[in-house]
């Protein structure tokens, strides 16, 4: 929308022609504005507005969905669970309520419970970290990278590659040594009930 500008008439005109005749005689800036407006360029507020598109790509957080699996083959998450159990007591320390307990309890329970679990860990499975960088250090990313083994943070832009810095190194499997389920009988008690006699 414009602001129209209303002509000024003949008396006002003729007695302002001597102020203006000094002004642009006075100053090399006001007589630059007044040639402007003399070769017919107009104020801001006379011109209508014009409507800008731009186009503007999308910035994203990219998330891989998980596998859609057919089949469940339950075997070893139960036979991982027993194992568990057997060595840290995780199924009881996961299905007790702490909240009656002290935070004391409940930190010398967890010390047994890790320390339970991470032997398990380390005794049948091979785990190494994702990246070899250290984290907190620069880490380039190539744009052909695995979603699975790398989760971008923060302003993703473009298709690479992607310059950042790793928060934490991720975790992977490098070797499998649970024992072979010989027979599932069963396999779904992860800890029999225990009867004093």
């Amino acid at each position: 929308m414009t602001n129209k500008i209303n002509p000024i008439g003949f008396v006002p005109r003729f007695f302002g022609a001597f102020g203006q005749f000094f002004k642009y005689l006075g100053s090399g800036d006001y007589a630059a504005r007044c040639k402007l407006i003399s070769e017919g360029q107009r104020f801001e507020s006379e011109v209508e507005s014009k409507v800008v598109y731009e186009e503007v790509e999308i910035i994203r957080e990219v998330e891989v969905q998980a596998p859609a699996l057919t089949s469940v083959n339950s075997d070893g998450a139960l036979q991982l669970l027993q194992l568990f159990q057997q060595e840290a007591r995780f199924i009881d320390f996961i299905q007790e309520p702490i909240e009656n307990y002290s935070d004391e309890e409940v930190g010398a329970a967890s010390r047994q419970i890790h320390k339970g679990c991470a032997k398990t860990l380390k005794q049948f499975f091979d785990i190494t970290s994702v990246s070899s960088i250290d984290e907190g250090q620069k880490i380039t990313v190539d744009s052909d990278y695995n979603p699975k083994e790398y989760k971008l943070e923060g302003r993703v832009e473009g298709k690479g590659p992607f310059n950042g810095v790793l928060i934490h190194a991720g975790w992977q499997v490098t070797n499998i040594k649970l024992p072979q389920v010989t027979s599932t009988d069963g396999l779904s008690v992860l800890a029999p009930a225990e009867i004093e006699v």
